[in-house]
């Protein structure tokens, strides 16, 4: 399946997030809709340079997270971003950067998803 992708510039970085938290809430309800569940199965987390950034809410652990890019996925901790699984290796860099800016966004997503049957629970950066 062919993805189309638009690139617009814009000055404003406010108006920027706005479309991107816009743009998230859309796909994420897209996705909880074509479900047909309230129980949320994962949260895309980000999405930037080609690759998807999802928490899972049934998880084992350690704590976790999964990046996908054309197909092929990988996952990592959200402690301290080590592989878990998969090869996303070129990329290896831009992951571990993008996880230092965004760690926390990472674990309030995990701790948002958490159904109170989860094995692993809350997470907390020690």
């Amino acid at each position: 399946m062919a993805v189309d992708e638009w690139i617009i510039s814009f000055e404003d970085s406010v108006e920027v997030d706005a479309l991107h938290r816009a743009l998230f809430a859309a796909e994420q309800k897209a996705v909880d809709d074509a479900k047909g569940t309230s129980d949320i199965e994962f949260l895309i987390v980000d999405r930037f340079r080609g690759l998807r950034v999802d928490v899972f809410a049934r998880e084992h652990p350690p704590p976790h997270f999964r990046v996908y890019c054309q197909g092929i996925s990988a996952t990592f901790t959200i402690r301290d971003c080590s592989p878990l699984g998969g090869n996303l290796g070129r990329y290896q860099r831009v992951i571990q950067d993008w996880h230092k800016r965004n760690k926390p966004k990472l674990i309030e997503t995990w701790n948002r998803t958490r159904p109170s049957d989860c094995p692993v629970g809350q997470y907390e950066d020690a």
